[in-house]
């Protein structure tokens, strides 16, 4: 039984009462008003947590919880925050405000539905959840008790993700076709070697806490510390690591869920024995708007694809960092070169980037020597477009022996395509620089301030959530699977 499945089963308070339980906590902050954090979860990941939000003068770590005590006792001294074993306890502290939940996957919504139904602020670590059902619970939730949901990844904090988006809402792609995007990884040890505590006992780890509602085992240090391995708790690498980069190109392209998902890969490298979870995975995802989202990778190479959204009329090439580009280059395709900078300029978006210009030979067009059936065809395709021929009939109007078979109309057709093509063999892009940027911890203080979404908030998560998910169940079912937009559940193809 998933965690979820506890979660709905329970016998939750009336609507009203759950309202009137977060109204309790809420206050309205100024800009000195210092945030009281509560952090679920010391491990590895709630280091950069524990650090911005002790540094920042408007935030401040008042409570902190986890199920295995050495770490416990160490954020605790870290801090000097209080601590508790039981998260239930810390999201009814009155001093905490916001709750950071850093655990394994399976624990993301349970935490998070109960730190909102007691009117906390909730920052979740990818993934949003484990399962489609857990996320959709956590958005109809947040809705109900009007608390921030964020799901917490520091490549939808950067700022190159807005222009891109602009572009592409403008228009200036033409039809969005597909876009790739990847993740990958490699190192002489198994995937996800974390260290092993061999201190750990039932002494002092809370093994039934850490199970919760996955299926129940007998105490392991090794599912414990490498969780990311196993099922039970995980999607992999698709839900560690994919989830980060499906999530800005899903906001770019227009924030939809997908519909629609295959997935290729398995153990190619890692023994199933040792890893339960893929090691090389492969995803292509349909959506609504009629285009295909490829992400791809592997934990065994570290080879990874650019990251590209391809239109009709022009693509965008991300640059630099991979994880968080420096940059991005609108690039027209050939055939819509012509007029590329024009459009560019009419959307009001030129001002984003500068130009940049490629120059290659220029094609010669013998349009004179041609076959007679050849020459028509290439007059009505130049013809075709309206800014030709409206100069032709313009031409034509003082220069009627052009529209004759003859040659004066060769020697006329002859230099409109010659100019045609020197225009085509400067190919002009806008090149955008990634605007300045905070970290995802300071977009969600500012949430919780302004009570306006975060970055990546429970929505957008909702649909990244779909989109790993459907293809992590894809691969487990060895079938492509489909999301229903109006039922929200997902099935079998």
């Amino acid at each position: 039984m998933r965690a979820m499945d506890s979660v709905t089963r329970r016998a939750f308070t009336t609507r009203a009462a759950i309202a009137a339980s977060a109204a309790s906590y809420a206050r309205i902050r100024g800009a000195n008003d210092s945030i009281g954090i509560g952090v679920i979860g010391l491990g590895n990941i709630s280091r950069g947590h524990l650090q911005e939000f002790t540094q920042r003068p408007d935030s401040r770590i008042t409570a902190v919880c986890d199920i295995y005590a050495p770490r416990l006792d160490a954020g605790v001294t870290q801090t000097g925050a209080r601590g508790y074993r039981r998260f239930e306890d810390l999201i009814h502290d009155p001093d905490v405000d916001a709750v950071i939940i850093c655990t394994p996957d399976h624990w993301h919504a349970p935490m998070a539905i109960a730190a909102m139904r007691a009117g906390k602020d909730v920052d979740v670590e990818k993934p949003m959840s484990l399962t489609i059902s857990e996320a959709r619970e956590m958005v109809r939730t947040a809705r109900e008790t009007r608390r921030i949901l964020a799901v917490d990844s520091e490549h939808m904090a950067h700022g190159i993700w807005e222009p891109a988006r602009s572009l592409v809402q403008a228009g200036l792609l033409g039809k969005i076709l597909w876009s790739q995007t990847s993740r990958s990884r490699n190192s002489r040890e198994p995937p996800f070697n974390y260290a092993i505590d061999e201190s750990a006992s039932p002494d002092n780890l809370d093994w039934e806490a850490f199970l919760g509602s996955a299926p129940k085992r007998p105490f392991s240090k090794e599912r414990f510390f490498r969780w990311r391995r196993y099922r039970d708790y995980s999607g992999g690498i698709a839900t560690d690591l994919y989830y980060h980069h499906v999530t800005p190109l899903i906001h770019v392209l227009g924030r939809e869920f997908p519909i629609r998902a295959v997935s290729a890969g398995g153990n190619y490298g890692t023994p199933e024995s040792v890893m339960e979870v893929p090691d090389v995975f492969v995803i292509a995802l349909d959506f609504p708007s009629r285009h295909t989202l490829v992400c791809s990778g592997s934990l065994q190479n570290s080879v990874e694809l650019p990251i590209v959204v391809r239109g009709r009329e022009a693509n965008i090439h991300f640059g630099g960092n991979h994880l968080r580009p420096d940059y991005l280059t609108l690039v027209p395709e050939e055939p819509y070169v012509e007029g590329f900078r024009e459009r560019v300029e009419a959307s009001g978006l030129a001002g984003l980037g500068e130009w940049v210009e490629e120059r290659r030979p220029v094609r010669r067009t013998a349009f004179a020597a041609l076959p007679e059936r050849r020459k028509r065809q290439l007059v009505a395709g130049l013809l075709a477009d309206p800014r030709w021929k409206d100069r032709y009939e313009e031409d034509a109007s003082t220069h009627p022996e052009i529209t004759r078979r003859g040659d004066a109309r060769d020697s006329y057709f002859q230099a409109v395509f010659e100019e045609r093509e020197a225009a085509r063999s400067v190919r002009p892009s806008l090149r955008i620089k990634a605007p300045p940027t905070q970290s995802f911890r300071h977009y969600f203080l500012e949430s919780i301030r302004t009570r306006k979404p975060a970055p990546l908030d429970g929505e957008l998560g909702y649909r990244s959530q779909v989109a790993v998910s459907l293809a992590v169940e894809a691969h487990r079912r060895n079938k492509a699977m489909a999301f229903d937009l109006e039922s929200e559940e997902v099935r079998e193809l």
